[in-house]
């Protein structure tokens, strides 16, 4: 289906990079590091290299056959629809990389429709921007709210994407070789411009009223080496909240063992056995689980 991009999503896109506020593992964020400087510097570190996106990714699948069908057709015949939640999540998206607002409203779009029996979430992501989670937790809940299932299928659900998947009814894993969940854990990151352009030449000035003492008082804090303030006021209550709504949404997982609630990172066979997950199968066994739930839910 066609997207519908922002026309300022070149904005969006620097806005989150400066802002630096994610729930992204480790891994993923050094890799995009130095991407993050090329686009902030403008040195066309993509301009060779974008393969644009012009469609969403949408797939549906026939209740009870392994046939692929066209997902925006009234029909009768009830589907489950498939959408993907993969690469680093942003909220807006770029001409590059799906928004999860975009996903989140095709979850919505499709929940709704009579013919579809459930959503099944198409997860590959080492997560991404904190404020790409709240509309895809939105939708989930809409699905929800109808009485029908949504679950995930992942290849790798780390941070702010095993958030996402966590709210979903059902875990199923693509693989026992790669896949893995995790990384339950809020970071921030700044990419501080000021030394580079008072090199340049320019001068930076920043007031505030007096009436205005404690105006960006923890970022100001922040940028002079100082983190106590920052990771009191924004780090830790929405850890805080990740980690409520994990225990939320997985009942029986085991939050106290090691590494489980505190940023490590776990492969299929120790996801399942600490309940971050809960089987293998993939697509497939997702889809057939969404089929079953939705016919038991409508007797």
């Amino acid at each position: 289906m066609q997207r519908k991009l922002a026309g300022n999503w070149q904005f969006h896109l620097l806005s989150t990079i400066l802002k630096g506020h994610f729930m992204i593992s480790p891994t993923e964020a050094q890799g995009l590091l130095s991407q993050a400087k090329g686009i902030i510097a403008n040195n066309g570190v993509f301009s060779n290299q974008i393969q644009e996106l012009k469609e969403i990714d949408i797939r549906a699948f026939s209740a009870g056959s392994d046939d692929e069908v066209t997902a925006e057709v009234d029909t009768e015949q009830k589907r489950v629809v498939v959408l993907p939640v993969k690469g680093v999540m942003l909220k807006y998206g770029t001409m590059c990389t799906y928004g999860m607002d975009e996903i989140a409203h095709y979850i919505r779009h499709f929940a709704a429709k009579e013919n579809v029996s459930g959503i099944v979430l198409d997860i590959d992501t080492g997560g991404g921007a904190c404020n790409a989670v709240p509309p895809l937790l939105d939708a989930i809940n809409y699905t929800k709210s109808l009485n029908k299932p949504i679950v995930s299928a992942i290849d790798s659900a780390y941070s702010a994407g095993y958030w996402t998947a966590a709210a979903t009814d059902r875990i199923f894993l693509d693989n026992d070789t790669v896949s893995g969940t995790g990384s339950i854990g809020v970071m921030i990151s700044y990419l501080d411009p000021i030394p580079y352009y008072e090199k340049e030449g320019a001068k930076y000035h920043e007031v505030y009223a007096d009436q205005s003492p404690d105006k960006n008082k923890p970022f100001k804090e922040f940028l002079k080496g100082e983190y106590d303030l920052i990771r009191k006021e924004m780090l830790n209550p929405l850890a805080d909240k990740f980690h409520t709504a994990v225990k939320a949404g997985r009942p029986n997982l085991k939050y106290d063992a090691q590494g489980v609630l505190t940023g490590a990172t776990f492969d299929a066979e120790q996801s399942i056995a600490l309940g971050l997950a809960d089987q293998l199968g993939g697509l497939k066994a997702a889809i057939d689980y969404v089929n079953i739930q939705y016919w038991t839910n409508h007797k």
